[in-house]
C-alpha cells in the first residue's frame, strides 16, 4: 500500500513487542432480522427536505480503491464532478427530459445532480475515509472549512498515528491492538463517536467498507448481511473502527479483532441454513466458479469454532473495492426472509440486477476510482533485483491493477448472461468507467501521479492536483463499450444533462511545476551519521578527539519530539607529573543519551534545541608521554581506565534538507559528565580521580529521513 506503511513496518513490530491487545467487545446480534439495521432494502433513498432527488430508475455505483491520502483525495475529486452533473428528471415519465428556460421555476424543481443518484460506494482503504465520510455527513464534505479538509485531505494524518504510538506512554500497553489507536483518532478528527446505526437512517450511498479476513484471505464487508454470519450487531460497531480495519495494512496497524457469536443463538435462518438456498446449492456447483467462492466463505463465517475474527488492510483481497460490485451487479443470490402474517418475503443484500429483472432500473453506471501508482522504475537495467519494499509493493499493487482493468468487462459479461438485449435501444443499459491515472493525456502528468506517494501526509499542492484531476479524469473517462464514447457523452445524450464547469484555473501538475510549490515534507522518524570534535570546557581536559556518532529523531514539526544518541565521546586528559604538565592519554566514554527536543521548520531547514541524559563507558589508554614522565619517577608498567559515568548534553542541531530523504546536519552540544580516570602501576595506583570533562562538541553529517 503506501511507502509510508511500509517503511515503518519494522519499527511498529518491534514496538508492538511491547503492546497487550485491547479492543471494544463486538456486541452479539438480538434477533435476526432482514427489516432491522444497515440493510441497503432499508435505507432512505432521498435526504431530509430534498424528495425525489433518487430513484431507483438511475442506479449508480462508485468503487474507491486504496492508496492513502491520493486514494482519498482522487475520490473526493469524483465526488464533487458528481455533483456538478446537472439534470432535469420528469417523474411522470421516469426518465431524464429536457427543460427550458433552466432558470424556470418549473424546470429547478426538476434539476437534480447526479450525485444524488449515486446508491452504493464500495471502498477500499484510503477511499474508505472519502466514502464513509460522504456517507455520514453528505453534502458538508464539499465545505473547504470541514474536517474531512482540515483533518484528514490536508492534514498529516501520518503524523498522528506516529504520535498516537510514540509521545504518549498511556497507549504503550495498546500497541498490539494499533487499529484501535487509529480508530480513536479517527473518531476524534472525523467520524466523532457516530456507530453505523447512524448510517441507518441516512439516506442512500449504502456504504460497503471492505477489509479481508486474515484466517482465510476472503472479503469482509461492515454491512449488517456480513455481521449476520456471525451473529453479530454491526450497529454498535463505531464507524471509525470500520475505516481503521479497511486501512490496517500489516505491520503498521496489524490486524482488527472482531468477534464471532455464531456459536450462539440469535435466530440465524439466511443463506447456509436452508437446504435449497443459495448457498447450498452453489456449493454443488464447479469449485471454480465465484459463486462456490462466495458460498464456502459463508460457510466459513458460520463456522461456530471461529470465536474471533482478525481483519487486516481490504487492499490485500481487493484494492479497488470491486469484488462487492461484481456480486451486486451480476448475481440475484441475496437473503431471504417471510415476515409478517401475510408472508410477504424479506429481502437482504443488494443486487442491482434483481432491480433490472423487477423493472425498476433502465439506467445502471458504475464508477471505478483506481488510485494505484505507476512509479518509475529503473529494476531491469541492473542485475541487483529491486528491494524488499519494492516488492511488497510492487506484489499488492500489479495484480489489483489488472484485476481492476478487467472488472468493468466481467460486470458486463455478467450482467450481459441475464438480459441478452442489454443496452439495445428499448432495454436497460449498463455503463462503466475506470477513472485512472493512466487515461491523462500527458506523459508529463502520468509520471507526476504515478510518482505520487501513497502516504497519508501530501503536500497540499499535491491534493489539489489530484482533486483537480479526479473531475477532468471522470468527464473524459472512455465507457467500457468504444462507441459509447465517454462519460461527457453518458450525461449529454443519456441523461440529456450538463456537466457544470469548475470555478477556478486547473494546476499545472507535472514533476517541474510541482518543484515550484512542493515545501519540504514532514518527516517524524530521522537518522544521522555524525562527525565531530570535542573542544575543552575545562582544565582537565587538552586537544580535543575526532568522535563519530548517530543521532535519531522521532519530531514534531513545530513540537516536542524524543532525540537517542549513541556515540563516542573522545579527548585528552592533562595533569602535572614531575613539575611539568603533560598529556596523561586519551579518554574516552561510549554514551547512549536520549532527551527531548523542540522543533521548527523554516523553509528547508529544521532546527532541533533539546536537552538529553544518558550513561557512558568510559575507558582510557596511557600516552607515551606519560609513560615516560612516570618512568623518570621509576614507576612502571602503566595500566589506564576510566569508569563510567553519568552524561547530559544540552544541543542544537540544524537539518538543511537536500531533498525528501536526505538533509545535511550540522550540531553544537555541551557536554557536562565527571568520570574518574585511573592509571595503574606495578607499585601501586599513581593518579586516580574525578575529571571534569566538560567540553563543546562540534558536528556535521548526513541525515536520513525514515519516514
Amino acid at each position: 500500500m503506501t511507502n509510508f506503511l511500509l517503511q515503518w513496518t519494522a519499527a511498529a513490530c518491534v514496538i508492538s513487542a511491547a503492546g497487550c491487545a485491547s479492543y471494544p467487545r463486538t456486541a452479539k446480534l438480538p434477533r435476526y432480522d432482514l427489516a432491522a439495521g444497515y440493510r441497503f432494502e432499508q435505507l432512505p433513498r432521498d435526504r431530509a427536505g430534498a424528495p425525489g432527488r433518487n430513484s431507483d430508475d438511475i442506479f449508480v455505483v462508485l468503487a474507491f480503491s486504496g492508496g492513502g491520502t491520493r486514494a482519498g483525495a482522487l475520490s473526493y475529486g469524483v465526488l464533487r464532478e458528481l455533483q456538478r452533473v446537472k439534470f432535469y428528471w420528469d417523474e411522470a415519465s421516469r426518465a431524464p427530459v429536457e427543460c427550458a428556460p433552466a432558470d424556470s421555476e418549473q424546470c429547478r424543481a426538476k434539476e437534480r445532480s447526479l450525485l444524488d443518484e449515486v446508491d452504493v460506494i464500495s471502498s477500499v482503504s484510503g477511499g474508505s475515509f472519502t466514502a464513509a465520510y460522504y456517507a455520514l455527513n453528505g453534502a458538508r464534505i464539499f465545505d473547504p472549512a470541514d474536517p474531512f479538509h482540515t483533518n484528514f485531505l490536508y492534514h498529516p494524518v501520518q503524523r498522528d498515528l506516529f504520535a498516537e504510538a510514540v509521545y504518549y506512554p498511556q497507549n504503550w500497553r495498546h500497541l498490539r491492538s494499533r487499529p484501535e489507536l487509529a480508530a480513536k483518532l479517527y473518531a476524534r478528527h472525523l467520524f466523532g463517536d457516530a456507530t453505523f446505526d447512524a448510517l441507518r437512517t441516512r439516506p442512500r450511498p449504502y456504504l460497503i467498507l471492505n477489509a479481508t479476513d486474515m484466517a482465510t484471505g476472503s472479503r469482509f464487508e461492515f454491512t449488517q448481511e456480513q455481521m449476520d454470519l456471525l451473529c453479530a450487531d454491526l450497529s454498535t460497531v463505531p464507524i471509525a473502527r470500520g475505516v481503521a480495519a479497511s486501512s490496517a495494512f500489516p505491520g503498521l496497524l496489524n490486524s482488527m479483532t472482531i468477534d464471532s457469536h455464531a456459536a450462539e443463538e440469535c435466530g440465524y435462518s439466511g443463506p447456509g441454513t436452508q437446504p435449497n438456498d443459495w448457498v447450498s446449492l452453489a456449493l454443488k456447483d464447479d469449485p471454480r466458479t465465484e459463486r462456490y467462492q462466495a458460498a464456502t466463505s459463508v460457510k466459513a463465517y458460520r463456522d461456530p469454532a471461529r470465536r474471533h475474527l482478525h481483519l487486516l488492510d481490504g487492499g490485500l483481497a481487493d484494492n479497488i473495492g470491486a469484488r462487492a460490485i461484481l456480486r451486486g451487479l451480476g448475481s440475484t443470490d441475496r437473503p431471504v426472509q417471510r415476515a409478517g402474517a401475510s408472508n410477504n418475503p424479506v429481502l437482504g443484500g443488494w443486487s442491482a440486477l434483481s432491480l433490472i429483472n423487477q423493472g425498476r432500473t433502465k439506467t445502471v453506471l458504475v464508477i471505478v476510482v483506481n488510485a494505484r501508482t505507476n512509479r518509475t522504475k529503473d529494476w531491469d537495467k541492473r542485475a541487483a533485483g529491486p528491494g524488499t519494499f519494492s516488492v511488497v509493493d510492487v506484489a499488492s499493487g500489479v495484480p489489483m491493477g489488472n484485476f481492476s482493468r478487467e472488472t468493468l468487462g466481467r460486470v458486463r459479461d455478467l450482467v450481459k448472461a441475464s438480459i441478452p438485449n442489454l443496452n439495445e435501444p428499448g432495454a436497460p443499459a449498463l455503463f462503466g468507467l475506470e477513472v485512472s491515472f493512466d487515461n491523462l493525456p500527458s506523459e508529463d502528468e502520468r509520471v507526476f501521479f504515478g510518482n505520487l506517494g501513497t502516504n497519508f501526509d501530501l503536500d497540499s499542492y499535491e491534493v489539489d492536483c489530484l482533486i483537480d484531476r479526479g473531475g477532468s479524469l471522470l468527464r473524459t473517462a472512455p465507457l467500457i463499450e468504444s462507441s459509447m464514447g465517454s462519460f461527457a457523452d453518458f450525461v449529454r445524450t443519456r441523461l440529456l444533462g450538463r456537466i457544470d464547469a469548475p470555478t477556478g484555473t486547473p494546476p499545472a501538475c507535472t514533476a517541474s511545476k510541482a518543484k515550484e510549490h512542493l515545501h519540504v515534507r514532514n518527516h517524524y522518524l530521522d537518522i544521522g551519521f555524525t562527525g565531530g570534535i570535542a573542544i575543552p570546557g575545562s582544565d582537565d581536559l587538552a586537544s580535543s578527539r575526532f568522535a563519530p556518532g548517530i543521532a535519531v529523531r522521532a519530531t514534531r514539526p513545530h513540537g516536542l519530539g524524543v532525540m537517542i544518541d549513541v556515540g563516542r565521546q573522545s579527548f585528552s586528559v592533562e595533569n602535572d607529573v614531575g613539575g611539568r604538565r603533560i598529556d596523561l592519554g586519551t579518554l574516552r566514554l561510549w554514551s547512549v543519551l536520549g532527551g527531548v527536543g523542540y522543533t521548527t521548520v523554516t523553509g528547508r531547514t529544521e532546527t532541533t534545541f533539546g536537552v538529553s541524559a544518558g550513561y557512558g563507558f568510559g575507558g582510557f589508554s596511557v600516552s607515551s608521554e606519560a609513560g615516560e614522565a612516570y618512568g623518570r619517577a621509576g614507576i612502571f608498567g602503566l595500566d589506564g581506565d576510566a569508569s563510567n559515568a553519568w552524561l547530559v548534553k544540552p544541543q542544537a542541531t540544524f537539518w538543511y534538507n537536500l531533498s525528501d530523504r536526505w538533509a545535511a546536519t550540522v550540531s553544537g552540544s555541551y557536554i557536562l559528565t565527571r568520570p574518574t580516570v585511573r592509571i595503574t602501576a606495578e607499585s601501586g595506583v599513581p593518579y586516580d580521580q574525578p575529571v571534569n570533562a566538560a567540553v563543546f562538541r562540534v558536528g556535521a553529517g548526513i541525515g536520513f529521513k525514515v519516514f
